[in-house]
């Protein structure tokens, strides 16, 4: 029964999600219903493709680009098929023509221009009465229902880019908001809980010593307590972050970290070389932060194995931005020791690759005169929101 009651509400929301669609619909059956009465009894074959036509504008909001197919095809057998002009039938082909031209690709369109424009011109030729000049006027009005399709296809997309670019902005705001939300929390625990811990130690110093006075200092310490208390509720107030955040927050100190702390390793083992980050993640799901760091290790890994402690250098960058982390490597290998058939793998990068290539990115590498170059790109997934 939830079934039954779900199918007619999905077709429902798409009319309504579709207003401009669902009132071209309605202007098409209306053209249609129209010239089916004015032209009055057919043969069997016009009066089967009229109905065709009919439910396919009905059906025009919930199945588009199938339906702008049937009304053209249907349309193009009526005028051909009836000597009765049929300018109704024109129109409503102009209007599959329009909507094909703003939802479906290039070949789609064009051979769509192609059919109603040949239809046309055959058709004039077929019952005598081709004239040139009404056949361009009709291929130039194919030609603007097309063009204006594609202008109002062009101009959602620059709405939903511009709304893209606006919805990033605000995040890197709130990013922004919140650093400053840190810093200030650093500098508020930094100078105030300090100042407040030599005011309690001085209090509880007189108190605990029978000093005169204790009493005034045991007033003291009562009112730095509570002062703690409250600087304590601040600073839990401006550094507190939403879920999403404290992720970024935590795999941009994890990076930081691993880059570091492999960077120190192979510094202590006799390389030369260092590593950078430049950018911020905005945000990124659990298995691209994943493949990055674990990419990383394994680069590190490589650098140790396939160089030399004494005269060998490296460069690691991460780039990131909103919508990839881009990973630079370069190392020397001509000084590199001879590794054993145990110790070589060779499936390291390939498996690297192959996972980068899942996600939608790539993984490019090279050796050139003793020189090690490696470039890999792994696109956010949460930019697939933006893809039109």
């Amino acid at each position: 029964m939830n079934t039954a009651f779900t199918f007619p509400s999905e077709i429902i929301r798409r009319y309504v999600a579709h207003p401009c669609l669902s009132l071209l619909s309605l202007l098409g059956l209306s053209l249609t219903l129209m010239e089916i009465i004015q032209i009055g009894p057919m043969p069997l074959l016009p009066a089967m493709l009229y109905g065709v036509l009919a439910v396919s504008f009905v059906l025009l909001p919930a199945i588009g680009g199938q339906a702008c197919w049937a009304i053209i095809v249907a349309g193009s057998v009526i005028s051909i098929s009836l000597t009765q002009d049929s300018p109704f039938v024109i129109s409503g082909m102009l209007i599959a023509l329009g909507i094909l031209a703003f939802s479906g690709t290039v070949p789609e369109w064009l051979i769509a221009m192609l059919i109603c424009s040949c239809t046309y011109i055959a058709r004039s030729v077929m019952v005598e009465n081709f004239n040139v000049f009404v056949s361009v006027s009709v291929t130039v009005m194919f030609l603007a229902s097309l063009l204006a399709g594609r202008l109002v296809a062009l101009r959602q997309q620059a709405f939903i880019r511009e709304e893209q670019r606006l919805k990033l902005q605000i995040e890197l705001q709130q990013l922004d908001y919140m650093r400053q939300k840190n810093r200030l929390a650093i500098q508020i625990h930094d100078s105030l809980t300090n100042n407040l811990s030599d005011i309690s130690l001085m209090a509880r110093v007189h108190i605990d010593e029978n000093i005169p006075d204790s009493d005034d200092w045991a007033i003291v310490l009562e009112h730095s307590q509570e002062a703690f208390t409250q600087v304590h509720d601040i600073i839990d107030i401006l550094s507190s972050e939403d879920k999403d955040a404290k992720s970024e927050t935590t795999f941009m100190v994890e990076l930081r970290n691993l880059l570091d702390e492999r960077c120190s390793h192979l510094h202590a083992l006799g390389y030369d070389g260092n590593t950078a980050i430049d950018g911020c993640c905005i945000k990124a799901s659990p298995e691209e932060k994943e493949e990055a760091l674990s990419l990383i290790r394994e680069l590190c890994n490589n650098i140790q194995r396939h160089g030399s402690p004494r005269n060998g250098s490296f460069e690691l960058l991460v780039k990131l931005s909103p919508s990839s982390m881009e990973i630079s490597e370069m190392n020397d290998i001509a000084a590199g020791s001879a590794l054993t058939a145990f110790e070589q793998s060779g499936r390291g990068l390939s498996l690297h690759s192959k996972r980068i290539q899942e996600m939608g990115g790539e993984l490019n590498y090279r050796s050139d005169d003793g020189l090690w170059v490696l470039y890999a790109k792994i696109p956010l997934s949460h930019m697939e929101t933006t893809k039109t």
